[in-house]
């Protein structure tokens, strides 16, 4: 900032004349020499820390305590002690991306290949991608699993417009807004990203090493047992999500649950991985 008078500032993102600590027109702070010392950088550094943490673990803990709370009272104000819903979505991929526990939504190249409603689709794609790049099928297969492993995660993104549409459909008659919708899809798919790929490996985990121990026999994790474990227990906290932010009585909220999680298996099993195969295939050169 450029003082120009004894009261006037310049602001030096926007050149607008105020006078404060902050510029009424971009909100640029007025920074003094004393912002520069390195014991105000270490105190910011501090404040955001303590801040990030107070913020980040109470909305967690309201997440799992109190389903559906942290969306209703955010969509009623209440915002300043919890950590923004699709931020706080983004954070968790990106602990999913650096502590992968299951490979979770990630498939080979194969399982496309004999996908249901878009098998055909996929195998086009792979034959014209064998014939741009002149590699072999078990070369473009590595390839592709290498490049989904990362890809895969950061496009869970993609999950909550998605569950938000639906809930907006089925949910019309309590006339709330989309982005209301968003803020409920942002706090299940939060649950359902922590219980599904961190918890429910974990707790896997220290089974099998139990079992082990005990029987010196590994449990295998099957794919459909493990997706019926996960849902069975994403159900029950729907549930009582919707009861709490929608205000319905159980019976209702139970249908609606049925309903809602049917469409987030299509979404997540269907929708997400074709759109994950699309993105994987183009980005092999």
């Amino acid at each position: 900032m450029t003082t120009t008078d004894k009261n006037s500032i310049t602001c030096r993102n926007c050149n607008n004349q105020f006078s404060g600590k902050y510029c009424n027109v971009c909100g640029e702070k007025v920074y003094a020499e004393k912002d520069k010392s390195i014991i105000h950088f270490i105190g910011e550094g501090f404040h955001f820390i303590t801040h990030f943490e107070g913020t980040f673990f109470t909305t967690v803990k309201t997440i799992f305590t109190s389903p559906g709370k942290l969306s209703l009272d955010y969509c009623n104000g209440v915002r300043k002690k919890y950590f923004k819903p699709i931020p706080l979505f983004l954070l968790l991929v990106v602990l999913y991306l650096l502590f992968p526990l299951l490979d979770g939504l990630n498939m080979k190249m194969k399982y496309y290949e004999g996908e249901g409603m878009y098998g055909n689709y996929a195998q086009k794609e792979i034959q014209a991608k064998l014939q741009e790049t002149n590699l072999s099928y078990d070369e473009l297969a590595e390839k592709f699993h290498a490049k989904g492993e990362k890809v895969s995660k950061f496009m869970l993104l993609v999950i909550i417009p998605f569950s938000a549409i639906f809930l907006y459909i089925i949910g019309f008659w309590k006339k709330k807004y989309y982005f209301d919708h968003v803020v409920l899809s942002a706090e299940l798919n939060s649950f359902y990203l922590i219980w599904g790929f961190m918890l429910f490996p974990l707790l896997y985990i220290v089974f099998q090493r139990i079992y082990f121990w005990i029987s010196g026999n590994f449990v295998p994790l099957k794919d459909p047992v493990s997706g019926i474990i996960i849902y069975i227990v994403f159900a029950f906290y729907s549930a009582k999500a919707f009861r709490k932010f929608y205000r319905f009585n159980w019976m209702v909220s139970i249908v609606f649950t049925l309903l809602f999680c049917f469409a987030h298996i299509l979404i997540v099993y269907s929708l997400y991985k074709f759109l994950l195969f699309v993105a994987v295939i183009n980005q092999i050169h």
